[in-house]
């Protein structure tokens, strides 16, 4: 007999819009603006790595909370708070969307790696870690965004690249940096849902016992010992015959 199911109302976050962008970041460091120390940049074997951190340089992966530290809407009409625009779509049809401007912002740091050292080089220092660096971007979309409703932005990728540039008499001169993000935006609003289920349970607990264990027997030889074969006494009557 089926499990017996009850209309439940429960409160879930609506996704009324959802796209995918990639953005490249461009930032060029010069002179000074990074201390490298006894560390030469300019080396034709340094690899150049960004590193996704949070606002006291720890690393960061892309699914953590703080991945990206701030979101911010800014508002595109001061009486409506966004603006209305029609988007003709590929197939002739013409839809109105809501203009949603968002600043996202984050942090990140700077590793600079010679290869032919390694990082863990005891003579000439092998790599370079930055300070930690704010990285920010501004970016307009067009969804279908109802009153009520908020921009929910996360990071499905961050990487980067950088290229050193070096004076002519020798030494560090500056640093063009490209960071690449992949955002995720969706419109969210929570709503109320009734839909068809069962109340959960929670399963059993399951507990590692100490103690001595049951007694385990090695197996019988039933067809040969103990068994239930006769004496061979019994087999002959009593009686033995000799020749």
């Amino acid at each position: 007999m089926g499990e017996h199911l009850d209309s439940l109302c429960i409160r879930v976050p609506k996704v009324y819009d959802w796209v995918k962008r990639e953005i490249s970041l461009e930032r060029l460091y010069s002179n000074g603006s990074l201390e490298f120390g006894n560390f030469d940049p300019t080396s034709p074997y340094v690899d150049v790595e960004v590193i996704l951190t949070d606002a006291a340089g720890n690393p960061l992966d892309l699914n953590d909370e703080d991945a990206i530290a701030e979101v911010i809407e800014i508002p595109t009409c001061k009486k409506h708070g966004r603006k209305h625009k029609e988007i003709l779509l590929p197939d002739g049809e013409i839809v109105t969307l809501h203009e949603v401007k968002v600043s996202i912002s984050g942090f990140c740091r700077i590793k600079f790696t010679r290869n032919e050292f390694g990082c863990d080089d005891l003579g000439t220092p092998g790599c370079y870690l930055s300070p930690v660096l704010p990285w920010s971007t501004t970016q307009r979309f067009y969804l279908c965004a109802p009153e009520g409703t908020y921009p929910v932005v996360r990071l499905d990728n961050f990487d980067g690249q950088g290229d050193v540039q070096s004076l002519p008499t020798g030494g560090f001169e500056s640093l063009d940096l490209e960071i690449i993000l992949c955002v995720s935006v969706q419109v969210e609003r929570y709503v109320n849902i009734e839909v068809e289920g069962s109340y959960c349970h929670p399963r059993p607990e399951l507990l590692e016992t100490l103690g001595c264990g049951p007694i385990i027997h090695p197996p019988q030889c039933h067809e040969l010992f103990p068994g239930t074969h006769h004496s061979h006494e019994e087999d002959h009557g009593g009686e033995y015959e000799f020749e």
